[in-house]
Formats: structure tokens, sequence, C-alpha cells
């Protein structure tokens, strides 16, 4: 049976989409990196760095300790390998393969990124936890960008209300945003690492929905469904 017009259109359209937002989110890390290397970010990097500070209370301190292990690497690893297991036990291999090539990815561009620019750690603020190697970008951030919303991406594709998809992308941009502000909180990254870690995970992240979404809208209009 082959798709109707109204389907295929849907699905092309969807792909278009998450390339184009795919292209707004690596254009925002071309900019702030630019800007880092030009030293345009420092001064807001730094107020906003002592503003944080300013704000911090135990109760805080210990939720921005929780919430920035959501972006570590042991929880990234242990909940992709989850991840994987129920993509795979379901027979979803090209869900699987994307989550894959998410969290390989994430991983080569931090590290990649990291050692080009070397941005040393921030040392405006007492950091409250500790840290070692480089500043930009946030790995964290990078990590739980790419890693959830992937995951994000996958889950939709499998409920049919649109209600129900923007709810579950939405939660994950509040995840990936805790994940984030934590970080800067710490004082263990300024918040344009924070910022470009976040924009490349999800230029990542979307990049990947689009090619795997261009795969499957090529194969259900070269086969049929």
């Amino acid at each position: 049976m082959q798709p109707s017009p109204a389907q295929f259109s849907a699905r092309a359209i969807k792909t278009s989409w998450w390339l184009g937002t795919a292209s707004l989110a690596l254009g925002l890390f071309i900019k702030i990196t630019s800007e880092l290397l030009e030293h345009e970010a420092s001064g807001v990097d730094r107020t906003i760095l002592i503003g944080f500070a300013k704000a911090r209370t135990p109760w805080l301190t210990v939720m921005a300790v929780d919430l920035t292990a959501l972006g570590s690497v042991t929880l990234v690893v242990l909940i992709s390998t989850l991840a994987l297991c129920v993509l795979l036990l379901f027979k979803d291999r090209m869900g699987a393969l994307q989550l894959v090539a998410a969290s390989v990815g994430a991983g080569i561009l931090t590290s990649t990124i990291k050692n080009y620019i070397e941005r040393p750690r921030p040392e405006v603020v007492t950091q409250l936890i500790q840290v070692s190697g480089l500043s930009y970008p946030s790995g964290h951030s990078l990590a739980a960008a790419s890693l959830y919303l992937t995951v994000a991406i996958l889950v939709c594709r499998h409920l049919q209300r649109t209600g129900h998809q923007i709810a579950i992308l939405a939660m994950t941009v509040g995840i990936i945003l805790l994940v984030g502000t934590s970080r800067i909180y710490l004082g263990v990254h300024y918040p344009s690492d924070v910022a470009s870690g976040i924009s490349l995970g999800a230029a990542w992240a979307l990049l990947l929905a689009w090619c795997f979404s261009f795969f499957l809208v090529t194969k259900v209009d070269r086969y049929g469904q």
C-alpha cells in the first residue's frame, strides 16, 4: 500500500522542520564561538556568573549538584544503555542506531572542540564541586541536549497525539536547561560554555533526526507501507 500524498507531505514537512531547527541551533553555536574567539563575550560571562554566585543558598546547592549529575558520563552512559535495550527489545533498529550515533557523536564533538578552543575553567567565583579538564563547551550540557533530545524524538515517533509530543519535548527542554543552569550555578562553566553546549548538542540531535526521518520517508516512498 502506497502512502497517500497527505501522509508523505506530513513526513516531508517534519524532516524539513528537523533540518531547519538544526541549522538554527548550529548557527547559534557558531555565533557564540566566534564571539568567544574575538573576546566579545567575556564581560557578560563574568557578570552572569557572579550573579549566580550571589544567589547561592544551601538548598539550591544540593539541588544543583543533583541536577548536574543528569549530564555526567556515568548517567549518560547508563541512560543510553537502558534506552538502547528498550529500542532493541521493540526491534527498532533504526532508533537504536540513531541513539548510538547521538551518544558517540556528542562525545567526539565535546573532546574535539574542548581541545581546539582550550578555554580554562572559570576562576571568577568559587567552584562548588571539583572538576577537571577544559571549559568550552560544557560537556554536561552538550551530552544532555544530544541524548535527552534524541530520546524524546524517538518517543514522539510512537505517540499519535500532538499534545503528548509537545509535552514530552517541553519536559525534555526543561531538563536540558536545568542541567545547563546547574553548571553555571556551581561555578564550573561560563554561561557561554553552557549555551554553546546546548546549541551544539541540540543541533546534532536534530540533524540526526532529519537524517533518519529522511531515510524513513524515502524508504516508505519507495516501498510503500
